[in-house]
């Protein structure tokens, strides 16, 4: 049996082997530190459906279709490419970069129908995307059925892609 203050000793080395060391709480403070700066300065992500419809009064019925756009190894990305709706829904493209985007709709491959709906609606002369969480929100409220092809312009060559607006079921 060891003297009682070789005990305490042996019994304060053990519990320093075994604890969490100073080197190992100084990491873990530095990285929940870190977390909360990141936290406390992300950027605001786009609203979501909800919020949208709120803000823009859009009734539940009417769906709202999103076109994700960024940039990857300097080249535009559009996720989908190709978007299915029909008259009466929304498209709303949303950049999840920092770099700016333009959507363009091309006269030349637009049919005469659907030129004049964009024209009308004023949808044709579309405003860049100027930061992160931007969001362009298209309606296609009485659109006439047809493909809209679209082209967007950002980090790299412009990206092509199309919304295909279909005949409402029965």
């Amino acid at each position: 049996m060891l003297p009682a203050v070789c005990q305490h000793r042996t019994e304060l080395a053990r519990r320093r082997l075994t604890g969490p060391t100073i080197l190992t709480k100084l990491i873990a403070l530095g990285l929940v530190g870190s977390l909360a700066v990141s936290c406390a300065f992300q950027e605001p992500s786009p609203p979501s459906d909800p919020e949208l419809r709120a803000e823009l009064g859009i009734p539940d019925h009417v769906m709202i279709h999103r076109v994700d756009v960024s940039s990857q190894g300097g080249q535009t990305r559009l996720l989908p490419r190709e978007t299915e709706i029909f008259p009466s829904e929304i498209v709303q493209f949303v950049v999840l970069d920092h770099y700016v985007h333009l959507v363009r709709f091309d006269e030349d491959e637009l049919t005469r129908s659907a030129l004049e709906f964009m024209r009308e609606t004023g949808q044709d002369k579309l405003p860049p995307l100027v930061e992160q969480g931007a969001r362009l929100v298209l309606s296609f409220e009485g659109a006439p059925v047809g493909v809209y092809p679209f082209s967007v312009d950002g980090s790299g060559l412009p990206v092509a892609g199309e919304i295909r607006v279909g005949a409402p079921t029965p």
